[in-house]
């Protein structure tokens, strides 16, 4: 197949990730990807196409949609598709594609598939990471009903409208979309999770270093969805009988950084790192004993945190905090078997469920079971094959 990308950020195809592993895959396959993407003025001051790791990369001079605030960054997100739109008619009229490929977020890149469809009478495949504007809703960014979410509304639906096939994380987000858009085909609808490719996993992985605390590590983006308040009240409940046993280690970026680095400096059982290189982030996991997912506990969405990948892939096992409407917790305490979760608005809950990780060996066999489960299940060889299967045949135009 002949792919079109379309996203907000240029996959780094030399580091590991779920999109750069999807695209790094497509085209070990045979497959040809173009990636049509946004860029900042300051890295790109005008538009052009560039080759990267063999693949064509159409970087597209926008303005800044990330480390900006939520304003700012929705502002350029909306003036992105017209840019972008107008940037794949003048370097790719010539193409031939027989899917465009995106994902959420954002929602707005409608009127971009529509004319992909017309032009290139190709199928439409959008991969649901988040669903947007309710997602919004739930943490209170704007209200219900409003002008803010009603435009975002319109734009969500025209979008899945547009869309020939709808790939969910899981079967909960799948029914969610279902009960809540109930004009969308059921046909177009199928569970396309989030999936890597599933690296050897190394020595240092299983060992366990005694004679210091318990290390818990919450690695990648630190913002308000991550329930990050929630976290650092768990860091200072000095309550636990095994307080002073334990040690967090927090990791990443995000709007919400600089507030847990301070927290941090004043706490004695808890540490904060910037951004880290992929190398240098491996080793920063290789010395710690459980990993932490986190959600605010007001979505109503059943959302499936990517980092759950990485911690599997690594063999460490799990603490789910997040809302209880997400199925995130059925498949870390029951189909995987590797982790325990709790409510992310519950302190102490969270701390009972470190006290009973304590116990090394059932660490270790929960850390084992997330990683057996990776292998079988979220190998990027399955999102491949799902496209290969509804991305093949032309569709009308539009």
């Amino acid at each position: 197949m002949d792919i079109l990308y379309l996203t907000l950020k240029k996959p780094d195809l030399k580091e590991a990730g779920i999109y750069p592993d999807l695209i790094n895959a497509l085209s070990a396959a045979g497959h040809k990807v173009t990636i049509a993407c946004a860029d900042s003025p300051r890295n790109t001051p005008q538009t052009k196409m560039v080759t990267e790791e063999g693949v064509r990369i159409l970087k597209v001079s926008t303005g800044e949609v990330f480390g900006v605030n939520f304003i700012k960054k929705g502002i350029n997100t909306l003036l992105l598709e017209p840019k972008l739109k107008s940037a794949v008619r003048s370097f790719l009229s010539g193409d031939h594609f027989d899917l465009v490929l995106y994902a959420t977020p954002p929602v707005t890149f409608a009127n971009v598939v529509r004319y992909c469809k017309k032009v290139y009478g190709c199928r439409a495949f959008l991969m649901l990471k988040d669903i947007f504007p309710q997602n919004a809703v739930d943490i209170g960014l704007f209200g219900k009903g409003g002008i803010i979410h009603r435009f975002f509304r319109n734009k969500e639906k025209k979008l899945y409208d547009l869309s020939d096939v709808i790939g969910c994380m899981s079967e909960g987000n799948l029914r969610y979309l279902k009960d809540n858009n109930p004009g969308i085909s059921e046909d177009k609808m199928i569970v396309f999770p989030n999936t890597i490719k599933v690296p050897p996993l190394k020595e240092e992985e299983l060992k366990f270093i005694t004679g210091r605390k318990l290390r818990l590590v919450f690695g990648g983006n630190l913002g308000k969805p991550q329930a990050v308040d929630y976290l650092l009240k768990v860091i200072q409940y000095d309550k636990s009988p095994i307080y002073d046993k334990v040690e967090f280690i927090f990791a990443g970026n995000g709007s919400e950084a600089e507030l847990v680095r301070r927290t941090c400096e004043g706490a004695s059982n808890a540490r904060f790192f910037d951004y880290l290189p992929p190398d240098e982030y491996s080793k920063l996991m290789d010395t710690c004993d459980i990993g932490i997912v986190s959600l605010d506990v007001r979505f109503t969405i059943p959302n499936y945190p990517s980092r759950t990948l990485s911690y599997m892939s690594m063999a460490k096992p799990m603490i789910a905090c997040t809302d209880p409407n997400t199925d995130i917790k059925d498949l870390i305490t029951k189909e995987a078997e590797c982790g325990l979760w709790c409510r992310s608005d519950d302190v102490p809950a969270f701390w009972k469920c470190i006290e009973e990780m304590m116990d090394e060996k059932r660490r270790n066999t929960m850390g084992m079971n997330g990683r057996r489960y990776l292998e079988a299940n979220f190998d990027v060889s399955r999102s491949v094959s799902l496209l290969e299967r509804y991305g093949g045949h032309a569709a009308g135009t539009v």
